[in-house]
């Protein structure tokens, strides 16, 4: 028999009082749905659909106790959107209007048309695989948005013109802006002035190509502090595969950049005077040889009488003497020159686009420094040299003739 029938995934609650036609319908029913409960009588109906909430019911209207109207009318109260076919050998309006007040759609005369009854449950089983699958959607959307609110990264969403329509929480976290501060606005409300508009260009000519985007990016929070970014951005598309939406997927990366920054710090920095160190001096003597910012000119600088503070006073006072040289190193040149310290009581200034005179001036305004600061040098002193290279090739001769003249100034000194 299951072959002359269609077969419905859904659950169905059969009521009817009389039990030949009760047995031979619930038989035939038990071959096309899935799972098939039967009841004599209203009050076990009841019974049975609070306890399984079946997809459809199929009542008779008169039964003793309990009739199909009022238990559907009470079915209603527990599921306002159950399905419910009426089986009637009445054609009373008055069986109509009751089953239609208590939103009844489906109704089949008794005896009942096995086709009529297999078209109404075709039409109550369309309409619940169409609900399942619309549950289902909203399960998923509704989960997708929970994820989204939950999870470790930044969400934003876009219109095609960057106004901003969604954030999650962990946007509202890292940068600090509420989401009614952001929505409505754009993603210039996160500038800081660090990303060059070549990187911007190259953005907006990917996503509007209807390609994807990555990238770093350097944004300011809500309080003005800097926060780095790694992103994705991604055109977001219909149906019919037009783009609608830009989705930006970021994940904050301050704590690595800072730890990488740090890194490259202490790997070109010197510990005590924070002043660059032999690594980094020898690889911009390196860049510089390969450069066209020449003449180039180089200052060697040796403090004179170290180990004697040392001896005479302690390592600390000789560490605070290397500190007092260097700052007053650091505040005798420009920006762009490189002050390193190269040994324990050495130093040397890389000079771009400076020529003898300027690096003889220089040398001058240095000694003038330290003839002022004396007094803080416990007794130690400063020995200098200077040359000047007018190409790559006279670079490290440069800087072999800086370091003999200030030897030979230093041997000057203990006749």
């Amino acid at each position: 028999m299951s072959g002359l029938f269609e077969q419905f995934d859904i659950s169905l609650l059969y009521v009817e009082d009389e039990p030949t036609t009760r047995e031979q319908l619930s038989a035939m029913l038990a071959h096309v749905v899935r799972t098939l409960y039967v009841a004599p009588d209203g009050s076990s109906g009841l019974e049975l659909f609070s306890a399984h909430v079946p997809d459809v019911v199929v009542t008779d209207i008169l039964m003793p106790g309990i009739d199909g109207l009022e238990m559907s009318r009470r079915i209603r109260i527990i599921d306002p959107d159950a399905q419910i076919i009426v089986l009637t050998a009445y054609y009373e309006t008055e069986h109509l209007l009751q089953c239609i007040s208590t939103g009844i759609t489906h109704f089949i005369h008794k005896p009942v048309d096995i086709r009529k009854l297999m078209y109404e449950l075709r039409l109550c089983n369309d309409y619940i695989q169409m609900k399942r699958c619309l549950q289902k959607q909203e399960d998923q959307i509704r989960l997708l948005s929970q994820a989204m609110e939950q999870a470790p990264i930044l969400f934003v969403m876009t219109a095609l013109d960057g106004t901003i329509e969604y954030v999650n929480e962990m946007f509202c976290t890292v940068t600090g802006f509420d989401k009614q501060d952001v929505i409505g606005q754009t993603p210039r409300i996160l500038r800081s002035g660090f990303n060059s508009p070549e990187l911007y260009q190259e953005l907006w000519g990917t996503i509007k190509a209807g390609k994807e985007w990555e990238g770093e990016l350097t944004n300011r929070r809500k309080d003005g502090q800097i926060y780095w970014e790694s992103v994705r951005i991604s055109p977001m598309r219909d149906s019919h595969g037009c783009v609608t939406k830009y989705l930006k997927v970021a994940l904050d990366v301050t704590d690595r950049k800072m730890y990488e920054e740090n890194l490259h710090y202490l790997s070109t920095h010197d510990s005590l005077t924070a002043l660059y160190n032999r690594v980094y001096f020898d690889a911009e003597m390196r860049r510089l040889a390969a450069s066209r910012e020449f003449p180039v000119s180089i200052i060697v600088a040796d403090i004179d009488g170290l180990k004697i503070v040392n001896d005479t006073y302690g390592h600390d006072a000789g560490d605070q003497l290397i500190r007092t040289v260097a700052d007053t190193l650091i505040s005798a040149f420009r920006a762009s020159d490189v002050v390193s310290r190269i040994g324990g009581d050495e130093f040397a200034v890389l000079l771009p686009g400076a020529d003898q005179g300027t690096v003889k001036e220089a040398v001058d305004r240095i000694s003038g420094m330290f003839e002022l600061h004396r007094s803080q040098l416990q007794g130690g002193g400063l020995s200098l040299g200077f040359a000047t290279a007018e190409c790559g090739e006279a670079l490290t001769a440069c800087l072999k003739q800086a370091d003999e003249q200030m030897y030979i100034q230093k041997y000057s000194k203990r006749r």
